[in-house]
């Protein structure tokens, strides 16, 4: 009985990190649809425009996720919208080049997963869709968005998107359980949960009095 005790224990530990790994790959999963997403978007923006305005497009989408991937993860980056023609067909392919002392290597985007390298990337061209499009409103609602960015560049992270907000009429509303992005925003609150009641720590006249 004991044997049969400590292999059905084995067991339903080793069930229980299967099922860890399987909710692991879901997350994942959907973390990559939403980039490839992201992506997609900005294709059909370069691509629905003149090609003076395309050219002009381009560079403002390059310009600015340069700047982001510099500002957080170093100088030796830089972003690039790469088009071509293929079967009378026109492509457009999203890189991240990383300059070395003899050579510059390619990476595409959903393939740097460095740091949290796609994460930042996916994040910025929504934020040039959201730009570049009129008649949005230019507000956008993060749910964990950076879950997957490396710690070390949180601090950076945060203040890339304090700076963003400042020269950009974009309002930022951010889901996280990282204190690196609240010690930079103007608002903060903290969601509490206890015995199934959520209570909410910064209320609005709380806010003002501490400003």
């Amino acid at each position: 009985m004991r044997a049969a005790r400590t292999r059905c224990n084995r067991d339903f530990g080793a069930a229980q990190e299967v099922a860890r790994a399987g909710l692991r790959a879901q997350q994942q999963v959907a973390q990559l649809q939403g980039e490839l997403e992201q992506l997609e978007r900005v294709t059909a923006l370069l691509t629905s425009v003149g090609e003076e305005a395309q050219q002009f497009a381009q560079r403002q989408v390059e310009e600015l996720v340069t700047r982001g991937l510099q500002v957080i993860f170093g100088s030796e980056l830089s972003f690039h919208v790469v088009q071509s023609t293929r079967a009378n067909a026109s492509s457009v392919e999203f890189v991240i080049r990383s300059q070395y002392a003899d050579r510059a290597v390619d990476t595409p985007v959903l393939e740097a997963r460095g740091g949290g390298m796609a994460v930042v990337v996916a994040f910025m061209l929504r934020l040039v869709v959201l730009l570049l499009t009129p008649g949005t409103r230019k507000i956008l609602f993060l749910d964990e968005s950076f879950a997957h960015v490396s710690k070390e560049y949180e601090t950076r992270l945060a203040e890339f998107l304090r700076e963003g907000t400042e020269k950009s009429p974009v309002q930022v509303v951010l889901v996280t359980h990282s204190d690196a992005y609240g010690d930079l925003a103007d608002r903060r609150y903290r969601l509490i949960q206890h015995g199934g009641i959520t209570t909410v720590e910064g209320q609005p006249e709380e806010q003002d009095a501490a400003d």
